[in-house]
């Protein structure tokens, strides 16, 4: 089950689309769905999460919106999910450059967290332009 979180209220972000090969697509959820940590999604799913950004943080283009560091974007989505259930894979897709680095952050504090033991994490950037890769595109980059 692919699920996508816009985590900007940019336009050019909340206006980006998927690739056709990641339809169907569940749901799809705005910044202001997102940030209350309701949600209760179920484990196993495919989450598909697009902003701006750069190394340290993603969100709005500009600062001082929303400025989603790794450690709130893991409390965000784990926030998000049902007690105790974790994604099979975050794919975080950005219009700046760093997301690798990012990743990274996530990945890490995951890890020290002791949660999404299995989740597999994808990062991606590119201008906004065209639709986000679908999975097993070469422009995606695993993070360990």
């Amino acid at each position: 089950m692919t699920i996508v979180f816009e985590m900007s209220t940019d336009p050019d972000i909340t206006a980006t689309q998927l690739a056709p090969a990641w339809h169907p697509i569940a749901a799809r959820y705005g910044w202001p769905q997102v940030a209350p940590c309701n949600l209760g999604l179920p484990g196993g799913i495919t989450l598909v999460v697009i902003a701006h950004g750069n190394g340290t943080e993603i969100g709005n283009a500009a600062p001082g919106t929303i400025d989603i560091g790794a450690a709130a974007f893991l409390a965000l989505v784990q926030g998000n999910m049902a007690a105790g259930a974790f994604p099979a894979a975050v794919y975080i897709s950005t219009c700046g450059p760093g997301i690798a680095e990012f990743a990274a952050a996530v990945r890490l504090l995951a890890e020290q967290n002791n949660v999404w033991g299995g989740t597999r994490i994808f990062g991606h950037s590119d201008p906004v332009a065209g639709a986000v890769p679908p999975p097993g595109d070469i422009r995606w980059t695993q993070i360990f």
